[in-house]
């Protein structure tokens, strides 16, 4: 019993991170004066995933210069950190 409510628990914990990562950012576009939607490259999450485990992203940000911003809490504290669209992190700073 106890086995199977660990295993669920972290199925839970990993299906909400998998969600909170992925979650897609709204970027408007002057172009065509339109609104879209935008998840950052499997690069950059890959990366984020790499030098930051498992902190819960708030938002993604995809910024004017092509590299995206991710909003996040490590250890309650919040943060940012910006890659690159190719999964290079340009700077990571408290917020």
């Amino acid at each position: 019993m106890k086995k199977l409510v660990m295993f669920t628990a972290a199925a839970i914990f990993s299906a909400t991170l998998f969600v909170a990562q992925a979650t897609p950012v709204i970027k408007y576009n002057t172009a065509n004066n339109a609104l879209v939607k935008a998840t950052p490259p499997q690069a950059v999450l890959t990366a984020f995933a790499a030098m930051f485990g498992n902190a819960p992203v708030r938002q993604w940000k995809l910024r004017s210069d092509g590299n995206w911003r991710a909003h996040f809490l490590r250890n309650g504290i919040a943060w940012e950190a910006t890659f690159t669209s190719g999964g290079v992190l340009v700077k990571s700073e408290r917020a």
